[in-house]
């Protein structure tokens, strides 16, 4: 029994011994320190720079309104009367198809027996033209024959002598001649023809209401040739050139058009250049009034310089650098801006550029680098 005792007590001592032991082995191993400096620095995205050439295409967006918006109003009074096609908002028509057309019996009628009385006044004239003035006579008896009272009066024979034109003028034929063709014109002003192919915008009058004189009756819009208006920045728009080509770029395809006109003014609204581009819309896909596409334009001048995303520029003029683990700002040139990034100039091959925007950061900070 003594003997089990004992045996006992010496196993608990060596399990006591070997449990303080270990632990003087554990609290004498030196304990690796961590680097607070390195835990704290702000880590950054950063690359070395390398000025590179450019292709100095550049891309802007542009929307396409119709080249033509006419607004069409009524020059007579009268009903108003179906023409070739149906007038109705959003109706297309092609280049002279009669869009309205303006109840004119009436006027034509009128213009008719003034043609009737015409020819009785030149038919009084003809036996004293033939005493008076017998070299014309033949001129002004081939005239009489060639007048009809449905049809556009011919062209007045040319007075040869004050003598001719004072007798002319002494028996009514220049007031009655030019009186009618004044009517002729009016008559033309009931019926308005397409001046292109397009379509009905708005329609403010229907068929069979009563136009007043000046009364607007519908507007149209050219669907056959439309423009793009493309704002640009200045610094671009100096490098762009009547009759350049350009890519116009949509959701679905890709067509080309040509720079008709630059504005000589900046846009106070947009800080910018509006350049006009005349573009035929054809083929499938084709490009309508409305639609806001891309506009890529091809310049022949190269731009050296470096890529970086627009984030990553400051004050529009400067960027951050790393110099020992140091921010250092760096005013820059901007060569072109892209639809992400900018090409920027003033920086050496071999130095380390800042790639993110810094948010709350101040020059002389003190960072870590990754790529």
């Amino acid at each position: 029994m003594k003997s089990k005792i004992l045996y006992t007590i010496g196993a608990i001592t060596v399990i006591l011994l070997s449990v303080l032991i270990t632990g003087k082995l554990i609290m004498s191993k030196p304990v690796t320190k961590t680097n607070e400096l390195s835990e704290n620095l702000l880590t950054v995205k950063a690359n070395t720079t390398k000025n590179t050439n450019y292709d100095s295409n550049i891309k802007y967006r542009g929307r396409i309104s119709s080249y033509e918006n006419i607004s069409l109003s009524a020059e007579v009074s009268g009903k108003i009367m179906q023409g070739g096609i149906p007038f109705k908002t959003g109706q297309t028509f092609k280049e002279n198809d009669l869009l309205i057309q303006i109840y004119n019996e009436d006027v034509k009628t009128a213009l008719m027996s003034g043609k009737s009385s015409f020819l009785r006044t030149i038919s009084t004239i003809l036996p004293d033209m033939n005493i008076d003035f017998p070299n014309e006579y033949a001129k002004w008896t081939a005239f009489f024959s060639q007048i009809k009272v449905d049809k556009k009066l011919p062209k007045l024979p040319e007075t040869k002598t004050e003598q001719e034109q004072i007798f002319l003028a002494s028996k009514g034929v220049l007031s009655e001649y030019y009186s009618l063709r004044q009517q002729e014109i009016n008559l033309k002003k009931y019926k308005i023809y397409a001046p292109f192919d397009g379509s009905f915008k708005t329609v403010s009058r229907e068929i069979g209401s009563v136009a007043s004189m000046g009364a607007e009756l519908a507007s149209i819009i050219r669907t056959d040739k439309l423009e793009i208006i493309v704002p640009v920045l200045p610094e671009d728009a100096k490098w762009i050139k009547t009759e350049n080509q350009v890519k116009l770029i949509g959701n679905q395809s890709t067509k080309i058009g040509k720079v008709s006109r630059i504005a000589d003014f900046v846009d106070a609204s947009t800080q910018s250049i509006n350049i006009y581009i005349d573009y035929y819309p054809n083929g499938e896909n084709a490009f309508i009034t409305g639609e806001f596409i891309d506009v890529q334009f091809n310049i022949a001048k190269k731009i050296t310089g470096i890529k970086i995303p627009r984030e990553a520029l400051l004050d529009n003029n400067q960027v951050y650098l790393i110099q020992n683990q140091i921010l250092k700002l760096r005013t820059i040139g901007i060569e072109r801006m892209l639809d992400d990034h900018i090409i920027i100039s003033g920086i050496k091959d071999g130095e380390t550029i800042v790639m993110e925007s810094l948010a709350n950061i101040t020059e002389g900070t003190k960072v870590l680098t990754r790529i």
